[in-house]
Formats: structure tokens, C-alpha cells, sequence
């Protein structure tokens, strides 16, 4: 499935319950040949209201600490495992059911988007991108070699927000993204199976936003 396969799929998926909590699909944000893709676990209040990853409360950090990497917004792609926010409030965490439905989605934003490196914000979304079992709290900051790529686990905006600790080990683990950044892409056997784009290594890279479809 491509790139815009999956996005008009999602538009209107209703392969699990999740369709009947949600307002709006929150699909992804960014442009296509970012270098650096941010997954967090699922849309909250904000982002099911208005259609895009990481508002409100999450967001305004997400932006403090991108800046403090000297990076903006409108560098970076940014989605979510799933597309559409679980019931309940707060929003409950989504369902390994749920995940798998929308795996396809994230699987085909990575090939379009083929980033340099991957923030994996929270316990699900480093399993789901690491293959790893481990709690992200011990194994965050630590980038992680996968299908040419480096998946960086760190801790979910849920808990920085609301605890001091938390939030600097947030600050710490974003400040190692420059290094990163500049990085030659490493050369490993390790894969989860995720493809690369073909002919993007060393690419020169122009801006590019997605379409609609």
C-alpha cells in the first residue's frame, strides 16, 4: 500500500471500533521527505477536534523542544500509532487489536517519508517500533539501529507534562536528535521488516507536502 492508498483508506476506515469514537481521522502532518518522524500513541481531545497530531498542551511542548534541537515544525513528520482517538476521558491507551489494524498506515508513512530517525514517544509506540519488550523508561535516549534507520524510545507527553523528572528526561533524550540528524544512516541486519524508499539514500532533499490523495 503507498502513501496515498493509505491515507484515503484511513480517511474512512471503520475496521475497528475505534470509528465510533472519533470526530475526525488524524492521519499525519508533515512533509514526505522529513528526516525526522515523530509517533506518538494515539489522538487526544485536541487532535480529534482539529485533524492533526500533537495540539494543544503536547503540541506547545512538542514545539518547545523541537526548537530547542534547532528544529521546527514544518520539518518533521508526525502521526500517532493509531489514527482515531479511543473513547473515555481521558482517552484510554489503544488496544494491541487497534494498533494492528492501523499498522499499514504507519508502515506506509514510513516508506513515503523514509526519515533518518524515528522518536518513539511512549511504552506502545517503542514496542511497536523497536520490537523490544522493555518499559521506554529503560531503554529511553538509547537510538536504536533498525532498516536503516535510528528509532530513538523516549517518554510519551502524558507524563512530562505532569512531572518534573519525566519532562527533563524528555528534554534530554530530544537534545541528542542534532547528533543524530547528522549522522550517517547506520548499516545493520536488524529489521522489522519496514521498507525504504528506493533510490533516497544521499538524495537531495526538496520540500514536499502531501496531497490530499
Amino acid at each position: 500500500m503507498d502513501f496515498a492508498e493509505a491515507q484515503k483508506e484511513a480517511l474512512a476506515c471503520a475496521k475497528c471500533g475505534l470509528c465510533h469514537s472519533r470526530t475526525r481521522v488524524v492521519f499525519g502532518d508533515g512533509p514526505l521527505n522529513a528526516e525526522l518522524f515523530i509517533v506518538g500513541e494515539a489522538p487526544g481531545f485536541n487532535e480529534d477536534r482539529d485533524g492533526k497530531p500533537f495540539g494543544g498542551a503536547s503540541g506547545m511542548l512538542l514545539d518547545r523542544l523541537l526548537s530547542s534541537a534547532n528544529l521546527g515544525r514544518d520539518a518533521v513528520y508526525l502521526t500517532t500509532l493509531v489514527k482515531c482517538r479511543p473513547p473515555e476521558s481521558p482517552p484510554r491507551s489503544p488496544k494491541p487489536s487497534e494498533v494492528s489494524a492501523c499498522r499499514p498506515y504507519l508502515l506506509a508513512q514510513l516508506a513515503a517519508v523514509d526519515p533518518k530517525v524515528v522518536v518513539a514517544m511512549g511504552d506502545m509506540a517503542s514496542r511497536v517500533l523497536t520490537g523490544r519488550k522493555e518499559a521506554v523508561s529503560r531503554i529511553r535516549g538509547r537510538a536504536v539501529p533498525l532498516d536503516g534507520r535510528y528509532v530513538l524510545p523516549t517518554l510519551d507527553f502524558s507524563r512530562a507534562l505532569y512531572t518534573p523528572a519525566d519532562r527533563a528526561f524528555l528534554i534530554s533524550d530530544f537534545s541528542r536528535l542534532p547528533e543524530l540528524m547528522e549522522t550517517d544512516r547506520p548499516s545493520t541486519y536488524e529489521t522489522m521488516n519496514v521498507p525504504r524508499a528506493p533510490g533516497r539514500a544521499g538524495a537531495e532533499r526538496e520540500p514536499l507536502q502531501p496531497g490530499l490523495w
